[in-house]
């Protein structure tokens, strides 16, 4: 019994030394026939590698991916803060300013609304820019995160912001953080003249909650992003609207 036992065995080896020389044959006609193939099959096959990457590169600007995800041409361009990577997010615009404060960027109705600019405002060439959102105390909401603000040793960790559309790239460096109760002339967007511009700056940057050292010149453009005020101090008012003034950075 033994015996035969070895014997089987070893008759087992070579079947599996052929079975193994088999599937290296298959392997090795499968490469050849892609080596010795025709050139259209060569080109289709690098072809597609290369769509794929080109895809890759079309679709990299972040408006035209929002854009696509939420399948909204009112979404016009993407705010982020340096420093919180978390902070990324669309920006609508509809005709007036009424439609995404309670609309999200589905256009689906929302109490919480979404993050949108001011319907006078150009995101590329406008020289003030105003971007609104809610805050609450109640939900995770993407302006919540302003309200950090009333800290200096925030802003000094988080004072630049950046704009993108799909043709431009702004930078913003803040140089006000203030609540602002009753003197709404911060949303004004027409001006007499430079002089009246520059004024207009120094009066926000005055408001300051704390001092931010940023010189001001009278060709600056300038971004606020408004939310409503959490912070205790200011709850007994109707109005009370946190406002982060920033100036663009020349590049």
């Amino acid at each position: 019994m033994k015996w035969f036992r070895r014997k089987r065995s070893l008759q087992i080896k070579p079947k599996l030394i052929f079975l193994g020389l088999i599937f290296i044959v298959i392997v090795a006609s499968g490469y050849l026939v892609f080596m010795l193939g025709d050139d259209e099959t060569k080109v289709a096959l690098t072809d597609s590698s290369s769509k794929v990457s080109l895809e890759v590169d079309l679709s990299s600007n972040k408006v035209l991916e929002w854009q696509n995800y939420y399948n909204n041409n009112d979404i016009k361009g993407n705010i982020t803060i340096d420093g919180i990577s978390d902070f990324d997010y669309p920006i609508a615009q509809s005709i007036d300013n009424d439609y995404y404060l309670n609309h999200n960027y589905s256009k689906e109705y929302d109490k919480y609304g979404a993050i949108y600019a001011d319907y006078r405002v150009n995101l590329d060439s406008s020289k003030k820019i105003l971007i609104y959102g809610h805050s609450s105390i109640k939900k995770d909401v993407p302006f919540n995160e302003l309200e950090n603000y009333y800290s200096s040793d925030y802003y000094k960790e988080h004072k630049y912001i950046t704009i993108e559309t799909k043709t431009n790239r702004k930078r913003y460096e803040i140089f006000s953080v203030y609540v602002e109760t009753n003197d709404f002339t911060y949303m004004n967007m027409n001006f007499d003249n430079e002089a009246d511009w520059y004024l207009h700056l120094l009066r926000l940057q005055s408001k300051s909650l704390y001092p931010i050292d940023v010189e001001l010149a009278s060709d600056d453009e300038i971004l606020i992003m408004q939310t409503c005020s959490k912070h205790p101090d200011y709850q007994n008012y109707q109005n009370k609207y946190l406002l982060i003034v920033s100036r663009r950075v020349k590049e």
